[in-house]
């Protein structure tokens, strides 16, 4: 399973409106940790392999941004990489014959992650953020980025994906019909209506160019780590 057989994906991030930015009411710091522990808890294997597809695209997508000569995303990607490469060496294990998916780190990484960068005493979406800080910024907000990315994901898409991915599974193997991860957590009463909010990535449009709004946390938190990197005008 090595990253060069994935197929490349455009990297879109996407952000909430500004009215949307600006009403919303910052989320207190234990519901954020805790709907975002829930989440990581139920990674199961299904969900690690989505993890590692999308893992292995991000990569492709910022090693493109690295070959376009004086890209001013340049510094972003190369962060960018690091990060996604501290999430694959967490992920993955070696053997003789290479580095395979070891579907079992997987929730045990993402929910060391919410506890560390959400919890009310180190909140990081509230944190300042520097020319020398963000990179750490950058790799614990992707992390938790493309974990939302996977707990959204409907069965439909996890199937379609698997199929077509790096793992060659047979098709009888994946469920096809049923809701999201995080939908089925609030079905189960895992995730209360405060907390689903806070994981819940909303879809406008058609399937296909649908636009989706991250929950506004992370948002903001994005656009920190942006002006950092002097992507975005400071406001």
């Amino acid at each position: 399973m090595k990253r060069q057989i994935a197929v490349a994906l455009t990297l879109l991030l996407f952000t909430a409106p500004a009215w949307a930015q600006e009403q919303a009411k910052p989320a207190p710091p234990k519901a954020v940790e805790r709907a975002l522990a829930a989440v990581a808890k139920h990674l199961t294997n299904q969900y690690a392999l989505y993890l590692y597809e999308s893992l292995t695209e991000h990569i492709l997508n910022n090693d493109s941004l690295l070959e376009r000569p004086g890209s001013t995303n340049a510094p972003k990607a190369q962060d960018s990489l690091w990060a996604l490469e501290i999430i694959s060496n967490s992920i993955l294990k070696e053997e003789a014959d290479g580095r395979y998916l070891n579907a079992g780190k997987v929730p045990e990484f993402f929910e060391s992650l919410a506890h560390r960068y959400m919890n009310a005493s180190h909140y990081w979406p509230e944190r300042e953020i520097t020319k020398e800080t963000r990179r750490e910024h950058l790799a614990a907000w992707y992390s938790l980025y493309l974990m939302l990315l996977v707990g959204n994901a409907t069965q439909e898409e996890i199937s379609n994906r698997l199929r077509n991915g790096a793992f060659s599974l047979d098709p009888g193997m994946l469920e096809t019909g049923g809701p999201s991860l995080v939908d089925r957590l609030k079905k189960d009463g895992v995730l209360t209506n405060e907390t689903y909010a806070l994981v819940q990535i909303q879809r406008a449009g058609q399937a296909g160019g649908e636009s989706l709004t991250f929950p506004p946390y992370m948002d903001r938190w994005k656009a920190k780590i942006e002006r950092a990197y002097a992507l975005t005008p400071a406001p």
